[in-house]
């Protein structure tokens, strides 16, 4: 038996007399991770031990970029961050990715784990600073990489697409928590019973996204699958041939969201009345979350198998970018109200529909100005460095993601031009100039330009310090 193996089932003293026979310690095994980390995924702190007792290099990272004190840190194990630490685990290391070890204790509020790193050394500026620069690119739909700096003053790159849809749900549930308790949205009270349901739907789906980091060893979690997969509405996000998407079982509704391709061209929400809903069984539904599915299983066998008769759609938009899981985990919240409010109701389902994109449309502009908001008022309170990362995304929203012809788009972009205009600022807009000013007739560049126009700034005094 190799020795993840032998971590994994074996006790600790089987362990320790394996370590005997001096096998490599520092090396991603069969499941993609080092021994360390497969003593920290299972939560073992005695395993871990023996192993740094013996060798093991405290920060060797897995596939991703990510230590053992990563796995500890995310899964609240208080004792193994210590024991990390301890052993001289950096406490500002940052994934492949570039996310420091400190982000999901401060997204999760794990706020022993997280005053444990912070009293090691970790930086929250950091960590914030990588929050910022995702939740900014996933909110006005970015592409590209930006800038972030680490704790050696580095600049580290930022893929602005893509995120762990664990991370993706924390995030969604934490920013729908926090628009309910905001007095901006008391106007939408009448909606709140609601979306407690779609939040306690939400926590379920990252308790059982949570679990997949064990299912090398299924046995002990079965029992808490299966009570989790017995909740109503139930949603389900699946990943399969690169992409990502969430399905919602709510009664005998089966919905699909999915504005990628597919979503395209058979729409991007659509409400399946099951025919044999008694298929949808706890197996399968594991097999879904849990083990890799082949597109065409996910696209017509399902179908097929549980008779999803189509009855109606919900008409969001299809994603700009490749942040799939964003774009499917944010689309349950409208998908779900729609259909609370139908059941509750009847009558036309148009009325419903307007009324849940409304909702949905009120927390997404709230949660873009929240994030904006955010991120300009930290720009005082930051050093040189940090503060031109910071402008340059600020740039790009401004750029990518601000229409000229929208007043919401229009009220953050006059936020972004206050400082974008300042003086030691100017070099980031001679770069897009340069960049974009051959393309008269892209859109992108007409509404910088407008903008630029609007606020004083000469496009061609601009151009010609090219």
């Amino acid at each position: 038996m190799s020795l993840s193996k032998k971590i994994i089932y074996g006790s600790d003293q089987e362990v320790a007399n394996l370590l005997k026979s001096k096998p490599k310690l520092d090396v991603v095994d069969e499941y993609g991770y080092t021994p360390l980390i497969q003593t920290a995924i299972i939560n073992s702190s005695a395993k871990a031990k023996i192993l740094l007792d013996a060798g093991a290099k405290v920060d060797f990272p897995d596939l991703t970029g990510r230590t053992a004190l990563f796995w500890a840190a995310d899964n609240n194990n208080f004792e193994l961050s210590q024991l990390c630490l301890k052993h001289g685990a950096d406490p500002n290391a940052y994934s492949s990715g570039a996310q420091p070890v400190l982000v999901m204790p401060l997204m999760k509020k794990q706020q022993n784990v997280k005053k444990l790193l912070t009293s090691f050394g970790a930086k929250l500026d950091f960590a914030q600073d990588f929050l910022n620069a995702k939740l900014l690119g996933h909110s006005f739909e970015l592409e590209g990489r930006v800038d972030i700096v680490d704790t050696n003053n580095t600049f580290i790159e930022v893929e602005l697409e893509g995120f762990y849809l664990r991370f993706t749900l924390e995030i969604i549930a934490n920013s729908l928590l926090n628009f309910k308790n905001n007095f901006g949205a008391k106007k939408l009270r009448k909606y709140f019973p609601k979306l407690d349901i779609i939040l306690h739907a939400l926590q379920t789906a990252i308790d059982l996204i949570q679990l997949q980091n064990y299912l090398i060893n299924i046995d002990h979690f079965l029992n808490k699958i299966n009570s989790l997969l017995e909740k109503n509405p139930l949603i389900l996000p699946i990943s399969f041939g690169g992409h990502a998407i969430t399905l919602i079982k709510y009664h005998d509704w089966f919905i699909r969201c999915d504005r990628g391709e597919y979503g395209a061209e058979h729409g991007t929400v659509i409400y399946n009345e099951m025919s044999y809903p008694t298929r949808l069984t706890k197996i399968l539904c594991r097999e879904l979350l849990y083990k890799r599915q082949h597109p065409e299983f996910i696209n017509v066998g399902l179908a097929n198998h549980l008779g999803l008769q189509p009855k109606s759609t919900l008409h969001l938009p299809v994603q700009k970018t490749g942040n799939c899981s964003w774009a499917n985990a944010e689309a349950v919240v409208p998908a779900l109200m729609f259909l609370l409010l139908y059941e509750e109701r009847g009558g036309n389902p148009k009325d419903c529909e307007q009324e849940a994109m409304y909702f949905y449309n009120e927390w997404v502009e709230w949660d873009k100005s929240r994030i904006l908001d955010f991120c300009l008022q930290s720009l005082n309170s930051t050093d040189p460095a940090r503060r031109a990362a910071k402008v340059a995304l600020l740039t790009a929203i401004l750029f990518q993601s601000c229409n000229y012809n929208n007043q919401n788009d229009r009220d953050k972009a006059n936020k972004i031009l206050v400082i974008l205009k300042q003086p030691e600022y100017m070099p980031i807009l001679k770069c897009y100039a340069k960049a974009f000013n051959q393309d008269s007739d892209n859109i992108l560049w007409k509404n910088f330009s407008n903008y630029l126009e609007d606020f004083g700034i000469d496009m061609d005094a601009l151009l010609s310090k090219i």
